[in-house]
């Protein structure tokens, strides 16, 4: 074989090997779009500039969260929304990546729970994200094990699986800000508690620190019940949450349930409860009692005097230079301050006055529990004997 025969040989080989490829890649089916690729793009960069997140679903439920100067609110709702879940939902939507395309058949949209959000039958709920320079828009659809959910961007055919798994209720009050207060237990000194139609009474604590408070107004022949029990009831302002909130209606309500809750410092914190289509509502505001401020401003001002007095002591026992005292000045600067009652009135009543809040209902029985309740359980009495005939 000469040269000429070789080279035509190898021209020849390589022309058929190309046209195989060719071939090849005309018969192969078209490629998905490429996995761990933003569904969002750019939204990652641009979380500081977001101003309002739409929720909405077919059969009518919306929420709009809107940024405005005091926070994130539930604009349905007039009321500040809940700033964790609101974080984690910005956060899950930056992150969300196509893990890979499942169908751009429009008649399978509505399986995967990703047809547009129109209609009562229409389950998938549509995300809005809108900042000042760009807008995205997501149709959420069902959940995938382990840790998945599929999505749509709206006009676009394809159908994605992505992660992480996005779960979201487009009604308001699942958005609200559900802490009401946080008042510790210990420092509740009295409680008093009228429920509506029952007869009233009042808890004690003897003094701060106190382990167990004290039921007054126990009828006669009656003892108190567990200490747990009536313990509870003194700790309602360290944990009263909220399931959901509407404006607060002018005027008085009609015969409700109170409750009145004093700490050591003076704070008083007043409930009304009423009951509405099956539903437990409470109003809260807060107020100061002179009497109990007065004593207690004495009584921090006569313990601050003996501090400093003890203080001034300490120091002319030692050399008289302030080295004598390691850490002395930082201490007093990290010292806790003591509650301002006045303080905590008015920033209860600017977050909740104007409100009436829906509450779970054994908050609500809690909060004004019947005072047979909190009784100990009557002896049994023994079976009359049996006379023998």
């Amino acid at each position: 074989m000469n040269t000429r025969t070789a080279i035509a040989l190898a021209a020849a080989a390589l022309v058929v090997a190309g046209g195989a490829v060719w071939v090849s890649m005309r018969g192969a089916p078209e490629r998905a779009p490429a996995a761990d690729r933003p569904v969002l793009a750019s939204l990652a960069d641009s979380l500081d500039a977001v101003t309002e997140i739409r929720l909405s679903r077919g059969d009518g439920a919306a929420t709009t969260l809107q940024r405005r100067d005091g926070g994130w609110f539930v604009a349905q709702r007039d009321y500040p929304a809940d700033p964790g879940r609101l974080r984690t939902l910005l956060s899950q939507l930056a992150e969300l990546r196509t893990v890979e395309e499942k169908t751009s058949d429009p008649a399978r949209y509505a399986a995967l729970n990703v047809a547009d959000a129109a209609g009562a039958q229409s389950r998938s709920v549509r995300i809005d994200v809108v900042a000042a320079a760009r807008n995205w828009a997501l149709l959420l659809g069902k959940t995938s094990e382990p840790d998945g959910c599929f999505v749509r961007v709206p006009g676009a055919p394809a159908a994605l699986l992505a992660k992480p798994r996005i779960q979201v209720d487009p009604e308001p009050a699942h958005w609200i800000r559900t802490e009401l207060t946080d008042v510790a237990a210990d420092r509740i000194q009295q409680v008093t508690v009228q429920p509506a139609g029952s007869p009233s009474y009042s808890l004690t604590r003897a003094a701060r620190g106190a382990a167990d408070m004290t039921l007054h107004g126990v009828p006669p022949g009656r003892k108190p019940g567990a200490p747990a029990v009536i313990d509870a009831v003194g700790a309602t302002l360290a944990r009263l949450t909220a399931d959901d909130v509407k404006a607060r209606a002018s005027g008085a309500l009609d015969h409700p349930s109170r409750a009145s809750f004093r700490t050591f410092e003076g704070l008083q914190v007043d409930l009304a409860g009423y009951r509405d289509s099956g539903s437990h509502w409470i109003r809260v505001d807060a107020s100061v009692d002179p009497p109990t401020a007065r004593r207690y401003a004495a009584e921090t001002a006569a313990a601050a005097a003996k501090a400093q007095a003890a203080g001034k002591s300490a120091e002319s026992k030692s050399d008289g230079s302030k080295a004598a005292i390691p850490g002395s000045q930082a201490q007093g600067t990290d010292a806790k301050q003591p509650p301002d009652p006045a303080a905590e009135a008015a920033a209860i009543n600017a977050r909740l006055q104007a409100f009436d809040f829906r509450v779970p209902a054994y908050q609500y029985d809690q909060i004004y529990r019947q005072l047979k309740d909190l009784l100990a359980a009557l002896p049994q009495k023994a079976p009359p004997e049996r006379v023998p005939r």
